[in-house]
């Protein structure tokens, strides 16, 4: 499962491997999240794995690229009922165009679930996580997009997932964020919440040939160690324009760049 970033746990575990997008504070995270969320598990569903992909971000870019924007959905086919109003997962799971890819959509409501949930004396920090293990035997990976914030949101996100996946633009050096994003994970495993919560690890995005982008990966390689996919993801406009088709990159551009940078990814997740 997958909420701050991406995890799992392998199905001969019997369980799902649950990977999450961390995001955090701060632009530098911002890049390619949802990008790498969609064609991620887009990627995994390809190499024949049963996935769930769950936008948990009240901005709903996930959502818009599986829904068209003109098709309005009902609260109570979201996320939102799930975490507001007790609904089963089963009941807001969404088939997709593509085999073994389903999604769970989200709602601009969710905006509100911060403030909701700091009122709230039921569970309010693993309601997530008790709807996808009513689930996850269904699927072999779980992935969660999370929102750009640390708040009790987020933190449902922490709660269901096994690991993390950060990715990081290499425009810029977001340190600072790093850290942030370390001391709330440390927090996570700290409390009876998800006590072996890991980074499964960070992913290099929005890379291009200039200095600054090679600087920049050189510095998270040496911050992080082996922690840093081999994989880059490369700035790439056909990652844009699959998202404006409102489909992932495999089918808008199989053959580009992005795509086999994507494929590559999936078999550095598979493998850890």
């Amino acid at each position: 499962r997958a909420g701050y970033a991406e995890t799992c746990k392998s199905g001969s575990e019997g369980g799902s491997q649950k990977p999450g997008l961390a995001t955090g504070k701060g632009a530098g995270f911002l890049p390619y999240k949802t990008t790498t969320a969609i064609n991620l598990a887009a990627g995994l569903a390809q190499a024949g794995y049963q996935v769930l992909l769950i936008d948990a971000d009240p901005q709903s870019n996930t959502t818009q690229v599986f829904i068209h924007p003109e098709n309005e959905i009902e609260l109570d086919r979201t996320l939102y009922s799930v975490i507001m109003q007790f609904a089963p997962l089963s009941a807001v799971i969404h088939a997709t165009s593509s085999p073994n890819l389903a999604f769970v959509p989200s709602h601009i409501r969710l905006s509100s679930a911060d403030l909701e949930l700091a009122q709230a004396l039921d569970n309010r920090s693993a309601r997530l996580k008790r709807a996808v293990d009513a689930v996850q035997d269904r699927y072999d990976y779980v992935i969660i997009d999370n929102p750009p914030s640390l708040g009790l949101l987020t933190i449902n996100s922490l709660v269901a997932s096994n690991s993390l996946i950060i990715p990081v633009s290499t425009a810029f050096f977001a340190l600072t964020g790093l850290v942030q994003l370390q001391e709330t994970i440390a927090m996570v495993r700290q409390t009876t919440l998800n006590p072996t919560l890991r980074i499964l690890g960070v992913l290099c995005t929005f890379a291009d040939h200039t200095n600054v982008s090679k600087d920049v990966e050189s510095q998270l390689r040496s911050f992080f160690g082996d922690l840093v996919f081999k994989t880059v993801i490369p700035r790439n406009v056909s990652l844009e324009e699959a998202h404006s088709r409102h489909t992932h990159i495999f089918a808008r551009a199989p053959r580009s760049g992005s795509a086999l940078a994507y494929k590559a990814l999936v078999q550095e997740v598979i493998k850890r």
